[in-house]
């Protein structure tokens, strides 16, 4: 039996979920475009915990978003994850946030010469995104492109290019007469964690918890 507390912070959705052997038993998520993680990510897990009735002694692991994603919601993400594995002795899961985007992805149908690219704003034209094929096998390296008509060429074999979650957006005007279909149904969310972080406990696929620390993929740029 493995208790779970999976958390998702890499955008500006703070979500957190409790699962038993892959499965979800409740979560709490909150958006803002104030990203509160800070304030709200250990309120979001008591009340999550209390709903339950499950102390955080019965916790077998912890996992957590490694990104990419926000530069402050990730670190407090991962200090919050690091700091309650720490404390109880127990081992420390990771699951990077475009493969939570594609679990969560539920489609009715999908055309089977698709390529699926989950989506988070990386800023100007930049997106974090990996390609994925209809079944949601991972077919490209998770790398942050400019969306523009040299990536569309680029996968011109496809019969649609599928731009999934809230990144997408602001490409909704951009690709009127192209194979590009816009999805930005929000898929940052913990309940994409639930499975894949079962299986990774029941696999031993732990992170270091000295050394763990979050996929930014590019450099901080404030402001």
């Amino acid at each position: 039996m493995a208790l779970i507390l999976n958390i998702e912070t890499s955008t500006k959705t703070c979500s957190v979920n409790l699962s038993k052997d892959g499965i979800l038993l409740d979560y709490r998520e909150i958006t803002s475009e104030k990203y509160v993680h800070s304030e709200k990510l250990h309120s979001l897990i008591q009340e999550t915990f209390k709903s339950l009735s499950v102390e955080f002694q019965e916790l077998n692991a912890v996992a957590v978003c490694s990104g990419p994603g926000s530069f402050t919601g990730l670190r407090i993400g991962v200090a919050s994850a690091k700091g309650i594995a720490f404390a109880l002795g127990i081992p420390l899961i990771s699951m990077n946030s475009i493969k939570i985007m594609i679990e969560c992805f539920k489609p009715e149908s999908v055309n089977k010469n698709a390529i699926l690219f989950p989506m988070i704003d990386a800023r100007r034209q930049e997106v974090y995104t990996a390609g994925f094929n209809s079944e949601k096998k991972q077919l490209t390296d998770i790398s942050c492109p400019e969306i523009n008509e040299n990536f569309i060429t680029k996968y011109g074999k496809y019969e649609e290019l599928l731009f999934l979650g809230e990144g997408a957006l602001k490409f909704k005007n951009m690709f009127k007469k192209s194979p590009v279909l816009i999805i930005d149904e929000p898929l940052n969310s913990s309940r994409g964690m639930s499975l894949f972080t079962f299986k990774k406990f029941s696999k031993k696929e732990f992170e270091n918890l000295s050394y763990f620390n979050p996929f930014y993929l590019k450099d901080f740029i404030p402001g």
